[in-house]
Formats: structure tokens, C-alpha cells, sequence
């Protein structure tokens, strides 16, 4: 690639090559068991299969092998390849930057895209202070220093191109060696086999126990997609498959089958043919229902109508029918019987999520999945008087989500609905409600080893970044709808779930799922609070929450908080707070943006900066305010509940905010307390805050790599940490700011306001504040301070988030 510039190298991710020698190893294990495996069984063909037909199956078998081998080969030295590039290109990179902080860290400025080297402006300022006499040995110095920091930075820039380059070298020399004939696709003469009549035989052959290796070598390649469709997919795109009347003709074979029925198919077989034939129905049940999947000629559409009859009515139909019981129940049996529908459905329901946990899960689009989904949203809702039921609806809900997790389309569907793409899962003329659905699975119960539902969410956090435009988009419109889901339906979730024992909030109803959510929307807080600097979001597709709250700074009737107004973004932070874990996640990370915003205005560069700071920490003050106060609530109403007691009693909640101490307030739950502060702090970051985890983003592009100053206290009527975040924006436009702070006198004297890195020291600060002042108002001006102060009350005043493309006025 040549020489690379020093924010491409800082961009660079070693660990991704790391991570691909981990696949292409995998892929070699697999290969190498398998072609283990065959050449055993090869080996033993000598004393059953002998004759000309038996000695071509093994002279074809060597050359098969042969070629398998160099493949396997040109993985495993892939790998090593990558794994040696990744170690070569860290070392590179770290050397590089090790040479720029050493620049940087002696005041130089290096410019990141030439990697020229330059003093500073407070440098060529003294030396023009110095007079030209005087100036000329420390000029002279100070220029070559520049020349040697840039002549090391360059050289370190061609080591890194050089890493780079013999990297990419090493990988392609590794597989140079492969043929066409190694990695081609099936041929055309397979691919002719795969004929709707083969699929009956094929079909019949397994129903009968009589299916052989090349029946089942057949099911395979016809119910495996290759890498190519299954990545046009995930794209948002059509295939076009050759073997689409194959798979068709396969699954119609099935209709008259129950799904438990379906789930025995392969059992007759000897080996692990069963296995083999119930990952590749389900793979078929997904191809054949994808609404993205053609056949050739375009005449076939996949869909839910392609599935089996018995597996469409029972994802589709009222699943209410488990709660039915016996008329004229058996005398041994107790109260409560299931009648015969509720039982014969619930063994369908089970035997299907037990067949659709196998096969490929990562395969997107399949409406099998989207009413999976939908189902199993609607079974978590019921609760059945029979105790056998009762024991499996929710075991049936969990595997139906898990076993649709895999597909990220499926699940943005049931977020989102677009185009009520999700009717389909529903019983004729029925409509899908996504904020009911959803709801239902956020406030269903789930047990400690049931993760169906978190995993349903993780891939909107994991995808907040995705490089692929479909897969960002995918996952920002998810972010943006799950949360608008959490914020109307605040009431329940916050503190009183329906159905559950007691008062109890989503997050101590789920601990797990709830931590799930806050760490999925967390990259996404710049977009669902309206922030406007486009540098500050990972993800371009998610908008804005329509409300924020507001404050209007005076006391509330009872002295013990602010009055306001909830709105959608502060009714997030309220159930994301109902969890200890969840809020310390969510808070610190918008804490963390709220630093980010500060520095923005001080760069001069954002002049929405302060308003959309005021809106963001307002409706975080308000979020946690609402949520203490129903906790607080919660527990007097449940005064015998010990573990909701113990739970409100940590105040792991309220420590998220630095500077709630123990005070006069409000009476908490076993006689604690909760210092009012809590309802008119603003919210900062906690001392060594680090920056949250951003799911692999660029960090130079996004700034929130950028570690805000520690505070070790503040109080109510404290900005300090506010200014000093807005002194380090300025400072990074005018270079020379925080050596002005330090060396500004007052009443004859001058302040370490701030350490050689930057970061404030608040003590000192604290202790000279009138000095402070003077040096904010000298150095900076005061109307920029006052101006930030008066927008930032502007922004907690205005409940309304204004869209984005309009910012404030």
C-alpha cells in the first residue's frame, strides 16, 4: 500500500487478522476431522466393496482427498500468516504512535495526514518574545528537534507501510497454490440432479430408513447455501437458486406431517444420518420461507405458505389454545388437566423449536424466524392453570427467540414491522403489533439459563458500526425502535410489571436481559438524544427520540427535587436505571457524551453543543430521579419482600451520579436515605470513568476515545468539571490555553490549574475559585461561559428533541 499516512495507521485493527486466523484454523480442524473420518472409512471399504466399482469410488476418493489436503494446508498457513502479519503490523503501529506522543507530549504539533512536524504556537511566541538576538540558539534547537521527531515519524510510517505490505503478501502466498478445481461450487451436473422428483425419493428414502450416503451427501448440498448467498442475504438482497424446486418439492413431501412427526425424520438411519437430515430440514424450513429466496426461473418465491402445513398453523394460530383443559378430567390427575389440543400442540411446539435449533442459524430473512418471534412473544404472555403446561410455555418462548436470534433481519422486522412484513406470522386477516410483542418479551419472567431474548438484542449493539450500509441500517432502526418501545411503555417497566409478584421493575425481573438492552443502545444515546455533531455517532441510521423532558429549575411542592416534565429519553434512562448493572453501563457512557458535548462547544465548532448537553444530563437528573423515587415507593409497598429490600438498599442506583452523599433527604427503604442532591446534581463522570466500549469504531473519527478529567467531588452549585471540559475543546484549538491557566497571576501569585496532560486538578480549583474565575474570564472571556450556561438551561427547559437536521436555533 505504500506509505501510510498517521490516522490511517491509527485506524488500523490488528485484531482482525487475529480473528480471521481463528476462522481459517477452525476451518482446517473441520476439514482435517473430515477427511480423517473418510479416509478411515475408505480404508475399511477394502473388505465389503470390492470390484471395479469399488476400486473408482477409491481412486476418486484419493484425488478428492488430495486436493481437500491442499486446501487444508493453505488455511492452516493462512493463519499462521495472519496471526504473524497482525503481531508485525501491533509492533509497527505502537511504534509509530509511541514516536507521535513523544512529540506531541514536548508541545510539537504533528500533522496526521503529512506527518510534518511543527512548533507550537506558544513556542514561536516566546521566541519572539526572546527578541532575535536572544532567540536564535533556542530557535535553532527547537527546529531540529521538530526535524528529528519528523524524520523518526516518517521512518516509522514506511515500517508500518512495509508491515502492512508483507502481511498482505504473506496471506496471498498461502493460498496461491489453490485451483479452481479446489474451491469451485457445486457443478452444473450436480446442481441437475437437484430435481423436484429426486426430492420425493430423496424424502421417501429417509421416511423409509433406506436413505444412503449419496442420498444424504445429496440433502446436504441441496439445503446449504453457499457463502456468497448466504452474505447476499445479510445484504438485503434476492438469490436466485437453481435447487429452489428441490427444496420446494422436499418440504411439501411434509404436509401431512405433524411437526413432531417431522422431527423424527432420520431416526431410522444408522450413524449420524438422523443428524445430518434434521439440520438440513431445518435449513430447508429456512431457504424454502425467505422471502428473498427465487427460484431460477422466477417463477417460485419463498415464504411461510412454502412450510408444512402443521408448522405454519402452529406458529401462526392463538397460541391460547396450551390454556385449555379437560372437560371430564381423569380422576387421578388432579385439577387442571390440559384437554387433548392443548397437549397435542404443546408437543408440536416443543418438537419444532427442538428441530429449528439445529442447522445454520446465521441464515437472514426467513419468515420462519419472524413467526418464531411472534410466537414466542405470545406464548410468554400465557399462563396456563395446568401444571404440565405451565412447566413448558416458557421453555417453548425460549427456544423459539434463541432459535431465531441467529437472524438480525428477522428480529428488526419484529421491531420495526416495515411495510407489515410481519402480518404474515399472524392468523388470516390478523396484524402484528410490535410494541405489544415486544413488550411481552421484555416483561415475561425468563429464567437464570434462558437467553433467547438477550440474544434476540445483542447484534443491534454489535452491528451500531457494521461497514456494510444494510447491516448499520438494519441495526440503527432496531435501536431506534426498541427504545421508543421502552420509553412508552415506562409505567410498567419502571416499577410494576404486569403479572409479576409484587411491585417489580424490568430490571430486577431481568437482570440479564435488562444489562442486554443498556449495553445494545448505548452507542446509539448521541443519536436517541438528538446530538447533531455527526462525529459523535457511530451509527447514521437511528433518529432521534421525539422528547427529552424538561426542568424549570424551580422546587417541587414537597422541597426534595427540581420540577419536571418526563419525556421519551428521560423515560429510558428511568427502566434502564431499574437495574444497578444496566444504569452504571447507560449512565456512564451518557455521562461520558455529555464530557464529549462540553468539549465540543469549547472547540467553538459546535454551537448546539450546550442546548443538547442540557437536554441529555436533564433527562438523565429526571430518569434517575423518577426511578428512586419509585423504588423507593416499590419497597414500602412490598414491606416483607427482604430481596426487593436488599435490592433498593445497596443504592448502587443513586451512586451513579458523583456527589450524592449521605444528607438530609428523603427516607429510604430499611431507614436509609437518599440525599435530595440526587434530584439537582448534574450528572458528570465518576473519577476514572473510562471511555465505553464502542464495538470496534474507529475511535479517531467518533472522539469518544477521549478520557475526560477525573473529579474527586462536586456539589450542587459545582461547574467546575463542566468549564474544564469546555477549557480542554478550547484548548484544543488554541494550543497554548492550559499553560495561559497555570501561568495566570492573581493577586500575585499563578495556579496549577491543570496537570501536563490536560486534566484538571479540581482541589486546587476548588480551593482558588475566585482565581479560576478571573483566569476563565482573562484568558477565555466570560460570555462564552455564560453563553454555554444559558444554552445548556435552554436545552433541560425544551421537552422536545428537535430533529436533527434542524438543530437548535
Amino acid at each position: 500500500m505504500g506509505t501510510p499516512t498517521i490516522a490511517q495507521v491509527k485506524a488500523w485493527d490488528p485484531g482482525v487478522l487475529n480473528t480471521q486466523a481463528g476462522e481459517w484454523e477452525q476451518k482446517a480442524k473441520t476439514l482435517g476431522d473430515t477427511l480423517d473420518a473418510a479416509a478411515r472409512s475408505v480404508d475399511g471399504s477394502h473388505h465389503y466393496w470390492i470390484g471395479d466399482a469399488g476400486d473408482s469410488m477409491r481412486d476418486r476418493h484419493d484425488e478428492i482427498h488430495g486436493d481437500a489436503k491442499t486446501v487444508k494446508t493453505a488455511l492452516e498457513n493462512g493463519a499462521t500468516a495472519a496471526r504473524s502479519g497482525a503481531t508485525a503490523i501491533d509492533a509497527a503501529k505502537t511504534a509509530l504512535l509511541n514516536q507521535v506522543t513523544a512529540a506531541e507530549g514536548k508541545g510539537y504539533i504533528v500533522n496526521y495526514d503529512t506527518g510534518e512536524v511543527k512548533p507550537n504556537d506558544y513556542m514561536r511566541m516566546m521566541l519572539q518574545l526572546a527578541g532575535a538576538d536572544n532567540a536564535q540558539a533556542p530557535k535553532a534547537g527547537i527546529v531540529s528537534q521538530a526535524e528529528e521527531y519528523q524524520k523518526a515519524i516518517q521512518a516509522a510510517l514506511v515500517d508500518c507501510g512495509t508491515a502492512d505490505d508483507n502481511a498482505m503478501t504473506a496471506v496471498n502466498n498461502a493460498f496461491a497454490n489453490l485451483t479452481t478445481t479446489q474451491i469451485q461450487q457445486p457443478s452444473t451436473d450436480q446442481l441437475d440432479q437437484l430435481t423436484a422428483d429426486q426430492a420425493k425419493k430423496d424424502l421417501q428414502a429417509v421416511k423409509d430408513g433406506t436413505a444412503d450416503d449419496a442420498t444424504l451427501a445429496r440433502i446436504r448440498m441441496a439445503t446449504t447455501l453457499s457463502d456468497y448467498d448466504k452474505q447476499e442475504l445479510n445484504n438485503g438482497n434476492n438469490v436466485d437458486l437453481a435447487q429452489y424446486p428441490y427444496l420446494q418439492a422436499f418440504t411439501q413431501g411434509m404436509s401431512d406431517m405433524s411437526s413432531t412427526d417431522i422431527s423424527q425424520l432420520g431416526s431410522k438411519l444408522k450413524g449420524n444420518g438422523s443428524d445430518q437430515v434434521q439440520a438440513a430440514i431445518a435449513n430447508d424450513f429456512r431457504i424454502v420461507s425467505n422471502p428473498q429466496v427465487h427460484s431460477d426461473d422466477g417463477k417460485s418465491t419463498g415464504g411461510l405458505s412454502q412450510l408444512p402445513t402443521n408448522v405454519q398453523k402452529i406458529l401462526t394460530e392463538n397460541p391460547s389454545v396450551l390454556t385449555g383443559t379437560a372437560v371430564n378430567p381423569s380422576p387421578y390427575g388432579g385439577k387442571d388437566q390440559p384437554n387433548y389440543d392443548a397437549l397435542h400442540d404443546t408437543d408440536n411446539m416443543l418438537a419444532l423449536g427442538q428441530l429449528m435449533s439445529k442447522g445454520d442459524l446465521s441464515i437472514q430473512g426467513s419468515d420462519i424466524n419472524r413467526a418464531m418471534i411472534k410466537q414466542g412473544a405470545e406464548i410468554a404472555t400465557l399462563n396456563p392453570s395446568a401444571d404440565l403446561i405451565k412447566s413448558q410455555t416458557g421453555n417453548i418462548a425460549n427456544t423459539f427467540l434463541q432459535d431465531a436470534s441467529g437472524d438480525h433481519t428477522a428480529v428488526h422486522d419484529a421491531l420495526t414491522n416495515p411495510h407489515g412484513v410481519m402480518d404474515v406470522t399472524c392468523t388470516p386477516g390478523g396484524h402484528y403489533d410490535a410494541n405489544s410483542h415486544v413488550l411481552d418479551i421484555l416483561q415475561h419472567q425468563w429464567s437464570p439459563d434462558q437467553h433467547g431474548a438477550e440474544n434476540m438484542f445483542k447484534y443491534i449493539g454489535d452491528d451500531a458500526g457494521a461497514a456494510n450500509q444494510f447491516q448499520q441500517q438494519r441495526a440503527g432502526e432496531s435501536a431506534q425502535s426498541l427504545a421508543t418501545i421502552i420509553a412508552h411503555n415506562e409505567a410498567t417497566l419502571s416499577h410494576d410489571v404486569p403479572g409479576a409478584s409484587g411491585h417489580v421493575s424490568f430490571g430486577e425481573l431481568n437482570p440479564g436481559l435488562s444489562q442486554v438492552v443498556a449495553k445494545s443502545l448505548e452507542p446509539y444515546l448521541p443519536n436517541l438524544a438528538g446530538v447533531s455533531d455527526p462525529d459523535l455517532k457511530v451509527n447514521h441510521y437511528c433518529g432521534n427520540l421525539d422528547s427529552a423532558g424538561s426542568s424549570d429549575n424551580s422546587v417541587a411542592v414537597d422541597g426534595t427535587q427540581l420540577n419536571h416534565t418526563p419525556g421519551d429519553l428521560s423515560n429510558l434512562f428511568k427502566v434502564i436505571d431499574s437495574n444497578p448493572d444496566a444504569a452504571k453501563e447507560f449512565n456512564n457512557a451518557a455521562a461520558h457524551l455529555a464530557g464529549q458535548l462540553d468539549f465540543a462547544y469549547g472547540t467553538g465548532h459546535d454551537p448546539h453543543g450546550a442546548y443538547e448537553q442540557g437536554q441529555l444530563t436533564g433527562a438523565m437528573k429526571n430518569g434517575l430521579s423518577d426511578e428512586l423515587s419509585a423504588l423507593i415507593k416499590m419497597d414500602h409497598q412490598n414491606t416483607l419482600d427482604h430481596d426487593t429490600s436488599a435490592y433498593n438498599q445497596k443504592a448502587e442506583i443513586a451512586d451513579i451520579v458523583t456527589g450524592i452523599v449521605n444528607g438530609a433527604g428523603i427516607e429510604g427503604p430499611a431507614g436509609g436515605v437518599v440525599s435530595t442532591a440526587a434530584w439537582i446534581l448534574d450528572p458528570v463522570i465518576k473519577a476514572q470513568i473510562p471511555s465505553p466500549d464502542t464495538y470496534g469504531i474507529d475511535h479517531t473519527t467518533t472522539h469518544w476515545d477521549r478520557d475526560l478529567g477525573p473529579t474527586s467531588r462536586i456539589d450542587a452549585n459545582n461547574t467546575f468539571l463542566q468549564d474544564a471540559n469546555i477549557i480542554n475543546g478550547y484548548n484544543s484549538v488554541h494550543h497554548d490555553t492550559f499553560d495561559q491557566f497555570n501561568n495566570h497571576q492573581y493577586n500575585g501569585r499563578s495556579y496549577q490549574f491543570f496537570d501536563s496532560q490536560g486534566r484538571p486538578n479540581m482541589d486546587v480549583i476548588e480551593h482558588n475559585q475566585a482565581a479560576f474565575e478571573d483566569a476563565k474570564k482573562t484568558i477565555i472571556g466570560q460570555t462564552v461561559f455564560d453563553n454555554y450556561h444559558t444554552q445548556q438551561s435552554a436545552g433541560r427547559a425544551n421537552p422536545d428533541i428537535i430533529p436533527q437536521e434542524d438543530g437548535p436555533k
